[in-house]
Order: structure tokens, then sequence, then C-alpha cells
């Protein structure tokens, strides 16, 4: 496992919140930790810690710099975060959006050109990051 992804760190060890939500929601993978590091869940099974990193790196660099993209979210994906946390999050949804475009997650869905675009000058910025 990389220990940083676009030049942001992977921590390691867990804080107690973040251990008893993982423990809680073994299909979270990782995190986006509020302290601008990437943190995986030792919980979950099969985790592809490349795009996992890689996701979450692009969430933490959205947040830092405060980026709202302006693009619309598909009907499946609006319905793919029911239930989740994202579901009454739209910037939240995006940024998850952007993230899982940038880390060929499938879950994706089928991305709009505008959501292309927007990732592709996301992951330029990340390149240009590390």
């Amino acid at each position: 496992m990389d220990d940083n992804f676009f030049g942001y760190r992977v921590r390691k060890q867990l804080y107690k919140g973040e251990h008893d939500y993982f423990k809680k929601n073994t299909h979270v993978s990782g995190m986006a930790a509020e302290d601008g590091v990437i943190i995986f869940n030792p919980y979950s099974t099969g985790i592809n810690y490349g795009s996992v990193g890689q996701n979450e790196a692009a969430r933490l660099w959205l947040r830092e710099n405060k980026v709202a993209p302006k693009f619309n979210l598909t009907p499946a994906q609006i319905e793919s975060f029911k239930g989740t946390e994202y579901e009454k999050d739209e910037l939240a949804s995006k940024h998850s959006i952007l993230g899982r475009i940038i880390s060929q997650d499938p879950s994706a869905g089928e991305i709009t050109p505008m959501q292309r675009n927007w990732a592709d000058w996301l992951l330029k910025n990340l390149r240009q990051r590390k």
C-alpha cells in the first residue's frame, strides 16, 4: 500500500471515532479524514488501495480548495446515493462522483460529458500537486 496518493498522506492509526465508524460500516473502504489525510477501513475486505486512495485524495483536494462542481448528477447517480450519507448532501455527492471517475470506480455509473470535463480538470490539478 502506498503511503500517499497525489501527495496526500495515509494515516495508519485510526482515532476511536473512526475505528468505531469503520467497524459498523465495513462497506466503506476508506475516508478523506477531517485532518486532511486518507484512512482505510481495517474491517473491509478486498480493498483496492490504489483506487480508494485516489478517490479519497480527490475528495480532500476538492474540500481543501472549496470546489463546488457545476454539473448535474444523473438520475441513476442520485438513485445510487439513496439511503447513504450522500443522499441529502449534493456537494458531497458531486465530490464522490468526481473521485470515483478519477479512480475509475464503476460505481460512478454512466457519466456525463460535463462530469468528464470536471474530472479531467481535477486530475490535472491533482497531478500538479504531487
